[in-house]
């Protein structure tokens, strides 16, 4: 049987919900997760935490969203998404405004834990809502906008949160601010964002019926696809190292004996790679669209070897200029590399539309697996003292190369199925 996908319409609303998924993006993972990397050392130094517990709170999200996380994609396609996703991030709120209220180590080390349990519902159904309201021709920029949210609200934190921070009376300030502000657009959304069913989405196969789903059907029929494998683990790689470069990237530059730069000018560094993505995520799809779609593993293939070098290269210069010219070179290359294996896997017609929610429970219970163990991992390395602070953090960037080397052996998969498709079709001729 020939797997295709199925367009079932488009909606005027679907930029209205593509509207609030990308604000709850800017808000937490870019704008309070970035303002979290950022502070790390001036919390670490107000709290007196040592290395150890620095490292522990620094993985207590990832951690958090490992244990929830694909019963939380297994519920995107069983429940109303509208509900999981207001819900969630109604929680997320409560637990930012909690952070800003902090006074010792296993207080605030249990409030990331459950900051990323909640996160591990929103984050799977900010991309399932994408594949409910866009089609395949669309899927790729709307994902990429959504991508693209969050290094908007990196841009600002990395500008603004130290002088908002110093504005408004310290870092526990600027964390009830941000809860406050993330609960007011929760209500916005659950007042005027829209519902829509799994059976309803515009992605959806042609090949699954109502026989085909099922919890378990779903997951058995998504585990069988080495394809599904192969992005899962390329993302994990991928999204596991650059979350853990970003934990202890502000960090080895504000303390490296190389770099030693103010935290309140360590923050522009990175924005120069936040604002090339932030264009990439949107422009490099629609380039795409132009030569055609075909291209799109090409590129990512490509993007994908050359965004950690540059990585590698700048932090290793110890020099502002060449590792600025590095990271917007790099920010280019995310927009080709970050969104591909999500992308890929969704387009695929043994997930989409009523599985997609199982999918990404497991492809980002993989991610944050990653996250965790590289997290711990990276942090240990560069507390350890035994090489140079951006030597570590330089070349624990190279094992980004795994993710385009495992997209590449997806191509040869995909072509030889269709070979297979086509000499078996050949024969019941």
């Amino acid at each position: 049987m020939t797997t295709t996908l199925n367009s079932r319409g488009k909606s005027p609303f679907r930029w209205a919900m593509l509207l609030f998924v990308c604000l709850f993006y800017f808000l937490i993972l870019g704008f309070c997760n970035q303002s979290f990397n950022i502070l790390l050392k001036t919390i670490t130094t107000d709290m007196g935490w040592e290395a150890t517990q620095r490292t522990a709170v620094a993985t207590a999200m990832s951690t958090g969203m490992i244990w929830f996380v694909f019963v939380a994609g297994i519920m995107m396609d069983k429940f109303s998404v509208k509900k999981v996703l207001g819900s969630s991030v109604a929680i997320c709120a409560v637990l930012i405004f909690l952070r800003g209220q902090a006074t010792g180590f296993m207080f605030f080390f249990t409030i990331m834990f459950l900051f990323g349990a909640a996160s591990a519902f929103y984050m799977p159904a900010t991309t399932k809502i994408i594949t409910l309201w866009f089609d395949s021709d669309e899927l790729p920029l709307a994902n990429g906008c959504l991508t693209a949210a969050s290094p908007v609200g990196q841009i600002t934190a990395n500008y603004f949160a130290v002088k908002i921070m110093l504005a408004i009376g310290g870092w526990q300030t600027l964390y009830t601010m941000i809860g406050v502000c993330v609960m007011v657009l929760t209500l916005a959304f659950f007042i005027m964002g829209k519902e829509r069913k799994s059976e309803d989405a515009s992605l959806a196969s042609n090949t699954l019926t109502k026989d085909d789903l099922g919890l378990w059907k779903n997951i058995k029929g998504i585990l069988k696809v080495p394809y599904v494998w192969l992005m899962i683990f390329a993302n994990m790689f991928f999204l596991g190292s650059i979350y853990a470069g970003g934990a202890f990237g502000q960090l080895v530059l504000q303390t490296d004996p190389g770099w030693m730069i103010d935290k309140a000018v360590s923050g522009k560094i990175p924005a120069w790679n936040n604002l090339a993505s932030m264009f990439a995520y949107i422009l490099v799809p629609l380039f795409i669209a132009k030569i055609g779609r075909k291209h799109y593993t090409k590129i990512a293939v490509i993007c994908g070897i050359l965004a950690p070098v540059c990585f590698a290269i700048g932090f290793r210069s110890y020099d502002i200029t060449i590792i600025s010219v590095m990271m917007v070179i790099a920010g280019i290359c995310y927009g080709g590399i970050v969104p591909a294996p999500k992308v890929l896997m969704l387009q695929r017609p043994e997930v989409s539309g009523p599985r997609a929610g199982t999918a990404l429970g497991l492809y980002v219970t993989a991610e944050r697996i990653g996250i965790t163990i590289f997290t711990a991992t990276l942090g240990t390395l560069i507390s350890s003292g035994t090489m140079q602070m951006s030597h570590v953090l330089s070349s624990f960037f190279l094992l980004q190369l795994i993710a385009p080397a495992l997209i590449f052996i997806g191509i040869f998969l995909n072509k030889n199925s269709a070979k297979k498709a086509v000499e078996k079709a050949a024969v019941q001729a």
